[in-house]
């Protein structure tokens, strides 16, 4: 997987790309509890998941007082067709 970030768009913080990568390492067992769902992740936890990503982001942000940006996820189980 390869991300590009634009020099015009504002920096990424680190705690974004650990909070990402924490979750593609535990896909597994996210696969296990949140099929289908978005799930955010902050501080390598999940602390909210829902079938939005909007959702997911918004109840992440009131749960923790986080602002953007929030590590969200797609748990997918393989069954969707694109």
């Amino acid at each position: 997987m390869s991300r590009a970030v634009s020099s015009a768009s504002p920096r990424i913080p680190k705690r974004f790309w650990q909070d990402e990568k924490w979750a593609f390492d535990h896909y597994p067992e996210l696969l296990k509890r949140y099929e289908d769902r978005w799930v955010a992740v902050v501080n390598r936890r999940v602390v909210a998941a829902s079938k939005s990503s909007v959702k997911a982001e918004e109840q992440a942000k009131a749960k923790t007082g986080r602002q953007s940006p929030i590590a969200v996820v797609f748990v997918e189980s393989g069954r969707h067709v694109y």
